[in-house]
């Protein structure tokens, strides 16, 4: 690296994570690049996080500590936003922690592509006790990967840090993120000049959403870059806020308002051809849909399957979700019984002796 070293503000939100709160900060204070500061936002906890924090701050100057009423994460995130002085900020949950390259590797990546304004990485995923479940876990967990007909990124180059030589990619992804999120917060790090003018975190989606909601703002203000690595842990407890039932409605309610803001948008160009917007949003209105099917809030549900319908006729799954709304619980667990029987049946008949020709 050249010139003088980058300052970093690592933003860390938390809520009652004391059991895991040491572990992530002094992952992000032993960091292999030292020029950090590390703001941890503690969002009304009413356990031993004070104590700890006043114990960890003695330790280390670096070390910044802000208390607030609960208002949820983005709220906790965008008040460590205005505190942060750094040049590039990063982002890291009070539950998961960093390999300790990871800020040196981004940092240089950063420094060699000025135009490249944020950066991501690939994670690992492990359990409440530490142990490792999934070496990389990032598109495991993100279903849009699975949505891209062809490589995310076109150009890539190579940067070296001590021993470490690796393999970075970059370029615009404005099109394929409008699919639904390829990032991870706790894996990113972003200039400070990209998060001022992708703006804050929206605090009203306190169930869900908000990371995509910023991380497509941030990824349509220009050039994004991926080291396909694993650099932090991300942690799996039992209520994963990604992965639990009752979340999902609240996650298909804020993609869908994050779509409709995004897409109509007038600053700047759509970057996706209009046929394209229109399957994102027939997919979209099938997954609220059925999310509300599950809620019990069917004529609510009916609208939005038929709005899928409409863009998209052949989407079976908003077809059967459609019947759902029509028909009882009984009735509809009855026809998909019959359904399977008969196709059980139909796959048991032996097969036609073959016409014996003269």
């Amino acid at each position: 690296m050249t010139g003088a070293a980058p300052l970093v503000s690592v933003i860390v939100p938390t809520f009652n994570r004391e059991r895991h709160l040491r572990q992530c900060l002094r992952s992000a204070l032993d960091q292999t690049y030292p020029h950090l500061e590390v703001i941890v936002v503690d969002d009304g906890s009413t356990d031993g996080t004070p104590y700890l924090m006043a114990e960890l701050q003695a330790e280390d100057s670096r070390l910044k500590y802000v208390y607030q009423s609960n208002a949820g994460v983005s709220a906790a995130r965008n008040t460590a936003l205005r505190h942060a002085q750094g040049d590039m900020i990063a982002f890291l949950d009070s539950d998961d922690a960093w390999l300790p390259w990871k800020l040196e590797l981004q940092v240089a990546a950063l420094q060699a592509q000025p135009e490249v304004g944020m950066i991501w990485t690939d994670m690992s995923a492990i359990d409440e006790a530490g142990e490792q479940l999934h070496e990389r876990f990032l598109r495991r967990m993100y279903g849009a990967y699975s949505s891209l007909k062809k490589p995310l990124f076109e150009q890539q180059a190579t940067i070296e840090t001590g021993s470490r030589q690796v393999q970075v990619r970059y370029g615009n992804i404005a099109g394929p993120m409008f699919h639904g999120n390829l990032v991870h917060t706790s894996t990113v790090l972003l200039r400070a000049s990209r998060a001022r003018e992708a703006g804050f975190f929206k605090e009203a989606m306190r169930r869900g959403g908000e990371d995509y909601a910023f991380h497509l703002k941030t990824c349509r203000l220009g050039s994004v870059a991926f080291i396909d690595l694993p650099s932090v842990l991300y942690r799996i407890g039992a209520n994963d806020q990604l992965t639990h039932r009752r979340n999902q409605l609240p996650f298909a309610q804020a993609f869908m308002e994050t779509l409709n803001e995004e897409a109509r948008r007038t600053d700047l160009p759509l970057p996706l051809p209009r046929q394209e917007l229109d399957k994102i949003y027939a997919e979209a209105y099938s997954w609220l849909g059925g999310e509300l099917v599950e809620a019990d809030r069917r004529l609510e549900a009916a609208g939005h399957l038929l709005q899928s319908l409409r863009r998209q006729p052949k989407n079976w799954f908003a077809w059967r979700q459609l019947v759902r709304c029509a028909v009882s619980d009984s009735l509809y667990l009855s026809l998909r019984k019959t359904k399977s029987a008969v196709k059980r049946l139909l796959g048991k008949r032996p097969a036609q002796p073959a016409m014996e020709t003269a």
